[in-house]
């Protein structure tokens, strides 16, 4: 599932490089420590274990220690293709962010968060977070799509920066200095 990890690309850039707006309209700050996302086969395999199940909600935490999640359900009806399904999942995670006014200078996760549906765009949005995995399923007995992403390190926790805000590129962590200012992306 490759699309997931273009699509977390895109939208990852857009964040890094200032380009993601609020309810308001007003953008959230520049990052200067998002990494580059890499596909990962082991991650999948959780995400396909998790998502062939069939399940109506995210796995427990306590499963995943150190892995975070992402979870979407919807009628198959609609969305013939499963590539379909999965740009669907990735831009209703990601366009929680335009319903909201969090975060207008310092992007902090706060207590507040959790169990919100904001989750979905901070764990994408987690800049510390750099390994992806996916697995999209119809489920045949109830029509429907169970789209799961995997990501690691997890991002969500409370009090924690979502991402170092200042200018793109200027802050890349270790293992990953290099970065295409244009993308605002480490790798």
């Amino acid at each position: 599932m490759f699309s997931y990890v273009i699509e977390s690309g895109t939208f990852r850039s857009l964040l890094a490089t200032g380009q993601v707006p609020r309810k308001n309209g007003k953008t959230l700050p520049t990052a200067s420590d998002m990494r580059k996302m890499t596909y990962d086969c082991e991650l999948e395999k959780e995400a396909i274990h998790w998502a062939s199940q069939c399940p109506t909600t995210h796995s427990q935490q306590s499963t995943r220690p150190k892995i975070g999640e992402n979870f979407k359900t919807f009628s198959a009806a609609g969305h013939p293709s499963f590539e379909e399904a999965a740009e669907n999942s990735i831009n209703e995670w990601w366009k929680v962010m335009s319903t909201v006014n969090y975060f207008p200078t310092v992007v902090y996760f706060r207590r507040l968060h959790v169990g919100k549906p904001i989750t979905s765009f901070t764990q994408m949005a987690w800049s510390r977070s750099y390994k992806l995995g996916c697995s999209i399923v119809k489920c045949t007995t109830s029509q429907r799509y169970v789209s799961v992403c995997r990501y690691s390190p997890r991002g969500n926790y409370a009090t924690s920066k979502i991402y170092n805000n200042g200018g793109v590129c200027t802050d890349c962590p270790s293992g990953a200095t290099n970065c295409n200012p244009s993308e605002g992306l480490c790798f």
